[in-house]
């Protein structure tokens, strides 16, 4: 049985400059930008391989979901090969499922090819891959609430 995707949770849009693209959409949208935060990744996997990277986050309401800003700050990451490879724009379509898992597992007994491109956790609780290959373009995202707080 194929796996149902659940709500979008947001939209990813990679962006050179956070703050063009914040002032951009507050003038020609109104849309404030909530949670902006840096993160650092010392322990991330891309493509395989250990990577560790710094990027900025901001989330812009956009009714049932959001949008995603991201601005990669410093070391290789898969913001900086998007906008390498694509320049600013859609990077992935995000959704928030149960288990990552058991996810990938019914993707796969569908015969579904998608491949785990990049996988990191934020402070041991938020697990999140990104997959390629499934959705005609953009990465999928799926996240995964772990640990105490779950």
């Amino acid at each position: 049985m194929p796996f149902s995707l659940p709500p979008l949770f947001h939209v990813g849009i990679i962006v050179e400059d956070f703050d063009r693209a914040v002032a951009d959409y507050e003038k020609r949208w109104g849309a404030n930008t909530e949670q902006i935060t840096d993160l650092t990744f010392s322990t991330a996997e891309l493509h395989g391989e250990k990577v560790g990277f710094s990027a900025r986050y901001g989330f812009i309401r956009t009714g049932s979901s959001e949008i995603e800003l991201i601005q990669p700050l410093d070391g290789r990451s898969p913001y900086t090969e998007f906008l390498d490879l694509h320049g600013e724009g859609v990077h992935h379509l995000a959704y928030v499922v149960g288990s990552i898992d058991r996810c990938l597992e019914s993707l796969r007994a569908a015969g579904e090819a998608g491949r785990v491109t990049f996988e990191a956790t934020i402070a041991g609780k938020t697990r999140f891959v990104y997959l390629d290959g499934l959705a005609h373009g953009p990465a999928i995202e799926l996240i995964e609430t772990t640990g105490e707080d779950a």
